[in-house]
């Protein structure tokens, strides 16, 4: 899957012969498109590599030269854009990542709906950032990634961690589901009893369904410079995997959580209206209690929201292509390798997109989930008391503010 690969190509292209017996797929890439076994480090100069290499074998005009430049314009701007933003969205949301997991494991928010999810959700993606950051320094900054272990373990992480983030986002939608949709039900299913034992199974789940990433990883040397590549005898076995991982890590999730998120907003803003127009004020001590509690409820559920859609939404575009890409090879499989310079840069830019959605998060939280702003302004002036930047008196007068939050 898309997500799944940090990199997508080799510094040293593949020859002509390669591209003719179909080792690239359509987008420039081995088969099993973004597939991190087949390639996890690696840089742009493969891509440009083989698409140059396809116009060598025509007898260029001036008109193909221009072509040319331009095609290596936006190879450069695509090049450059990867080894700005790549950095960024890493170090971010290592950060903004390791922050959530220390407000929701906090005593503040450690018992809230969905905290269990949104700890192991903060650590997976942290994984897969690692991972990113690892192959992207490996094609584009210097060859670190030269054993067959070393690939075999970010490959397999890779997988693990992409299929771990979108469960764990389908577990926290399915909550507030419950939750909004069928409240009766809630106190039996939303529990942190039951958040632990559904983040085992699916941690126990990724574990079996890609221990494959560990015997079909391979690396190959050119030119002194080792990559991470894939075993040549399993092509087969990892292109019936694209389809199976594709239907697991974006079919079934994706459709899952567009269904329960319009359930659940088209519920709240039912009960809203509702609840507007029964409550008067001869009634409203009566319910104070009621209401105010229904209130912060409706706050977690508007964050948690928010955070499945902005998920669905980075992750769109990059799983569109994937998919696309996918049926033009099963139909067309002797035209695959082609792409155009503009669809790779569109491929890129998606990627860049979608790496962002594993770290876009914790501005979520903070921006729009009060009880994490509460929490995190606990942590905050809890650690100025223990640095001795603060006194007693004024942690108390500071966090009794932060207590009347409602």
């Amino acid at each position: 899957m898309f997500r799944k690969n940090p990199e997508t190509t080799n510094n040293d292209g593949p020859t002509s012969s390669e591209v003719n017996n179909g080792q690239y797929s359509q987008t420039g890439k081995m088969d099993t498109t973004d597939n991190p076994v087949m390639n996890i480090s690696a840089n742009f100069e493969n891509t440009y590599s083989i698409y140059i290499d396809t116009k060598s074998l025509q007898n260029r005009t001036l008109t193909d030269v221009k072509d040319e430049v331009n095609d290596m314009e936006i190879y450069n701007l695509a090049k450059m854009m990867r080894n700005v933003f790549i950095p960024i969205i890493v170090f971010v949301g290592v950060f903004g990542n390791s922050v959530s997991m220390s407000v929701f494991t906090s005593n503040y928010l450690r018992r809230s709906s969905s905290s269990t999810f949104l700890v192991a959700l903060a650590c997976t993606d942290n994984v897969f950032l690692i991972c990113l950051f690892l192959s992207w320094f490996d094609g584009s900054v210097d060859n670190i990634l030269t054993s067959v272990r070393i690939c075999q373990v970010i490959s397999y992480l890779t997988y693990v961690s992409s299929f771990l983030s979108v469960w764990f986002v389908v577990g926290f939608t399915s909550e507030r589901y419950i939750a909004i949709c069928h409240p009766l039900r809630a106190k039996v299913f939303c529990t942190q009893v039951r958040e632990r034992v559904a983040v085992v199974i699916f941690v126990m789940l990724s574990v079996v369904l890609y221990n494959f990433a560990s015997w079909t990883t391979d690396v190959y040397t050119s030119n002194s410079i080792t990559r991470c590549t894939y075993k040549i005898n399993y092509i087969q076995f990892l292109n019936v995997i694209t389809w199976v991982d594709t239907v697991v890590t974006m079919l079934i999730p994706f459709t899952l959580i567009f269904f329960m998120n319009m359930r659940v907003a088209c519920t709240a803003a039912t009960f809203q209206e509702k609840r507007k127009g029964c409550l008067t004020p001869r009634d409203a001590k009566r319910v104070k209690h009621r209401a105010l509690r229904s209130k912060q409820q409706m706050r977690v559920t508007r964050t948690l929201l928010l955070v499945s859609t902005t998920f669905l939404v980075l992750n769109l575009p990059s799983h569109v292509f994937k998919l696309s890409s996918l049926i033009s090879a099963f139909v067309n499989p002797s035209n695959a390798y082609n792409i155009s310079m503009a669809q790779y840069f569109i491929q890129e830019l998606s990627q860049i997109v979608l790496y962002a959605s594993f770290s876009m998060n914790f501005f979520l939280y903070a921006l729009y989930g009060k009880h994490f702003q509460r929490s995190l302004s606990f942590m905050y002036e809890s650690s100025r008391l223990r640095l001795g930047c603060s006194d007693r008196i004024e942690y108390l007068e500071r966090t009794s503010t932060l207590r009347s939050w409602t």
